[in-house]
């Protein structure tokens, strides 16, 4: 049979092993709440604002390979009121190419055609190209004029927007009508690093913004037609829209100022950068999002067992710990649901200080019974050492005081002799209550074949008892404990239904295994204990009512109870089937012992 090893590797018996097991249920529930929330999406309103709050305290990247040509409110001055003329949009393509620019990307719906789209369509050929179509829900594909749809690649420009307006992530590709067009910015990076690697269909792309919208070099439309580029487009994947105010669409993204929606093209030219750079975010899967939940509230739960002061700290620690996982992560490109650790996390912590608060007011509402309890029982016990004490007192004048002949002094002398012993009786009964009392279970119990220790105590009682005592003990019932206390439960038990019971009756002792506890039982013929009087029996100093004139200090049973309480277990006593009484003891038996640990086999060592 094996011993089980318990929280801080004391070793402990499988009954006591019950809070383990709830403990255990608590991380599973912990792992699949948390785990099928993230599955469905449903605690996304929390974790995406924090999400972004922490992108924001991210320090933001440079961007060293798009640029923005911007339509803007001083391009409109000079060159005129939107929309411009396709030969002037070709100018721009031509400056463009001629400042360096790598890829032109349009960010400019251009659906109906147009004098000069010929001359754009030439100027966009000559160099790698995107042209910009739209995707309405009812009218299907808007695509660029006939002429230009020759002249470069076509891309979808609309952005994916979340539940509170923010664009965080954009589909690759979207598909209608059996055509399939890639992102804008997709279209684009893929043009500047491998033209002919296909775009991957239907994936979701979540861009880090750490290459913010802001942070895009932009040159004036009229500033590059005049050529003061000065060398901005040089090597750059390049957009060309509309900034100016009124005119275009606007995002806000992870990336932007809060609140601050920004041009559509710089949001387009951002994700590029974040594209070309790299700086795309996996999600941590649910199921890892679940065991780290589980992991944390193992964690509280440990924390739970420790001191209050060592407890609040380790608890407060826990509570930021997604949030200090969450950002060196999140810098990583993992993205970690903060929001909803945290709060599982929070609401672990709580339940573990609740519990800690209720063990605290139950441990101090113990410890207030037992001292009341302690003070009754000492003055109980004064009491009850008063009386042997004044026997002998009295016992004592009269020796000392009157001429007694030899027959009558020698009875005073027996007298004597009996109170004494009756008085040593409850002085050691009450010290073995306080000795184990002071002795720690972990450190002092062992292995004891509850068995083989039955069948010695009953050989040794009923050798002044011939014929009375029988004992029935099964093999391999092992209990963890000290092996002289529970022979103390033994003879006291036996020696209670010897005395309360005919001399002719049989007291009849029973040792098995019952649901992985060991139960040992001590039937008796004698008058039975009235049912309202059989809990109280195990008090200090309490006799039953069938006790009549037999003799006794009613600490016997009080020590059984003391005894089997301090072993994890639990007594109780109910009437025979006809006449007496059968005492019950369960103990937590032991599975398995090791080899190496060597049981004791019911010798007392105290005896």
């Amino acid at each position: 049979m094996s011993l089980k090893r318990g929280y801080w590797g004391a070793v402990v018996p499988a009954h006591s092993l019950r809070p383990v097991a709830f403990e255990t249920a608590v991380l599973v529930a912990a792992f699949f709440v948390v785990s099928v929330a993230l599955a469905t999406g449903l605690p996304a309103t929390l974790d995406l604002p924090v999400r972004d709050t922490l992108l924001r305290a991210l320090p933001s990247r440079p961007v060293e390979d798009v640029a923005v040509v911007a339509i803007d409110e001083a391009s409109l001055a000079t060159e005129g009121p939107w929309p411009w003329p396709r030969a002037r949009l070709a100018a721009i393509a031509v400056a463009a190419r001629e400042a360096g620019a790598r890829v032109l990307a349009l960010d400019l719906l251009l659906v109906a055609p147009g004098e000069g789209d010929d001359v754009l369509a030439a100027s966009l050929a000559a160099m790698p190209s995107v042209l910009a179509a739209g995707l309405d829900a009812k009218a299907g594909w808007l695509l660029p004029a006939p002429t230009l749809r020759g002249a470069g690649r076509l891309a979808e420009t609309s952005f994916d927007v979340d539940h509170d307006g923010v664009m965080r992530r954009m589909s690759a590709t979207k598909q209608r009508d059996g055509v399939s067009l890639p992102a804008l910015s997709v279209a684009a990076a893929s043009l500047a690093t491998d033209p002919g690697r296909p775009v991957p269909v239907g994936r979701v792309l979540v861009p880090d913004f750490r290459h913010r919208p802001a942070g895009v070099p932009v040159v004036g439309a009229a500033d590059l037609l005049a050529g003061r580029a000065d060398g901005t487009l040089r090597g750059r994947v390049v957009f060309l829209g509309v900034t100016a105010a009124g005119l275009g669409d606007r995002f806000v993204t992870p990336g932007s100022p809060p609140g601050t929606p920004e041009p559509g093209v710089l949001v387009h030219a951002a994700t590029a950068s974040c594209l070309l750079a790299g700086g795309l975010l996996r999600s941590v899967p649910p199921f890892a999002s679940g065991l780290l939940a589980s992991a944390m509230t193992g964690l509280a739960l440990l924390a739970g067992r420790s001191r209050p002061r060592h407890r609040r700290l380790f608890l407060g620690g826990l509570a930021l710990l997604p949030l200090g996982l969450g950002a060196p992560l999140l810098a990583a490109g993992l993205e970690l649901p903060v929001a909803t650790l945290t709060g599982a996390t929070l609401l672990v912590l709580l339940a573990v200080e609740a519990r800690a608060a209720r063990l605290g007011e139950r441990e101090a509402a113990r410890g207030a019974a037992l001292r009341t309890e302690e003070l009754e029982a000492r003055r109980v016990a004064v009491h009850e050492m008063k009386t042997p004490l004044t026997a002998v007192r009295g016992l004592t004048q009269l020796l000392s005081g009157f001429d007694l002949s030899p027959a009558e002094r020698a009875r005073v002398v027996g007298m004597v002799g009996e109170e004494t012993e009756r008085l040593g009786g409850m002085i050691e009964s009450l010290n073995a209550v306080e000795k184990m009392r002071l002795a720690s279970f972990d450190a002092t119990a062992r292995p004891v074949d509850l068995g083989a220790l039955a069948a010695r105590r009953a050989a040794a009682i009923g050798a002044g008892a011939p014929g009375r005592v029988s004992v029935e003990a099964g093999e391999g019932v092992f209990v963890l404990g000290d092996e002289a206390f529970l022979a103390r439960v033994f003879d006291n038990l036996v020696s209670n239904a010897l005395k309360f019971s005919p001399p002719s009756s049989r007291v009849r002792i029973a040792v098995a295994l019952r649901e992985g506890d060991a139960l040992l039982t001590v039937a008796d013929e004698g008058p039975g204990i009235p049912e309202v009087e059989r809990e109280r029996v195990f008090g200090r100093f309490i006799r039953g009512s069938g006790a009549g004139g037999a003799e006794g200090l009613g600490l016997g049973l009080s020590l059984v109870h003391e005894v089997v309480t301090w072993h994890r277990g639990r007594v109780s006593v109910r009437g025979a089937e006809g006449t007496g009484s059968v005492f019950e003891v369960v103990l937590p038996a032991l599975r398995e012992v090791h080899s190496n640990e060597e049981p004791d086999t019911g010798h007392d060592p105290g005896r």
